[in-house]
């Protein structure tokens, strides 16, 4: 599920974007590629490696959804006030493999070998396919949406949010899960920083408009 997630992502860029088929395919090849080459390494890589790259997570996930959420600002303003089409060097942001999609990939890999008892090349093989099939298949479905370069832009600052909610949310999940339910009262100074979460969510919203991003 997760691998179709990346590949959600992957497309956005790429039918947004409205590249060629054979760009598309090009950058496909790549994640397929890059899926054998982690499927190879499943054994080779220390548990200690292993349990650094997720300790590094939370800061890869952060930069990735600042530099969305930043890049995606300039594509969508710079259409909307001047018509300047930005998304072809700026779709990089979503498409290219980024390290929290490599790491991500990585561990699937790794998780799926030991699960199954196969080696981490098929594994790494059958990922990659899944890459490249959804990718092609999906870039198409949004590059005949039509779409102005603006959604682009909208559509990284919306993954580039996400990012930054998964941040705060999945740690709070995950340790939930972990505990037994127990209800007790929650002060309301441990809410706020919710609360400027969402605010904080408004005000981009509103500087968004004044800045010609969204219409």
């Amino acid at each position: 599920m997760g691998i179709i997630v990346f590949a959600l992502k992957v497309s956005l860029g790429c039918g947004l974007a409205s590249l060629s088929r054979k760009e598309t395919l090009s950058i496909g090849a790549s994640y397929l590629a890059l899926s054998l080459v982690m499927g190879l390494a499943v054994g080779l890589v220390p548990e200690a490696a292993i349990t650094s790259i997720m300790g590094m997570g939370v800061a890869m996930h952060l930069g990735i959804s600042l530099l969305l959420v930043a890049v995606g600002v300039s594509t969508a303003r710079e259409w909307n006030r001047r018509g300047r089409d930005l998304s072809r060097k700026t779709f990089w942001v979503l498409s290219v493999p980024c390290p929290a999609c490599l790491a991500a990939t990585f561990l699937s890999c790794s998780a799926l070998a030991g699960l199954l008892d196969v080696p981490g090349w098929k594994v790494g093989a059958v990922v990659g396919l899944i890459f490249f099939i959804s990718i092609a298949i999906l870039s198409a479905t949004f590059g005949r949406a039509g779409r102005a370069p603006s959604a682009l832009g909208n559509a990284m600052i919306f993954v580039g949010l996400f990012y930054l909610l998964s941040i705060l949310l999945i740690p709070a999940y995950l340790k939930a899960a972990s505990t037994p339910f127990v209800p007790i009262p929650i002060p309301a100074s441990d809410l706020i920083p919710s609360y400027l979460f969402i605010l904080g969510l408004v005000g981009l919203g509103f500087v968004g408009r004044r800045m010609g991003v969204f219409r």
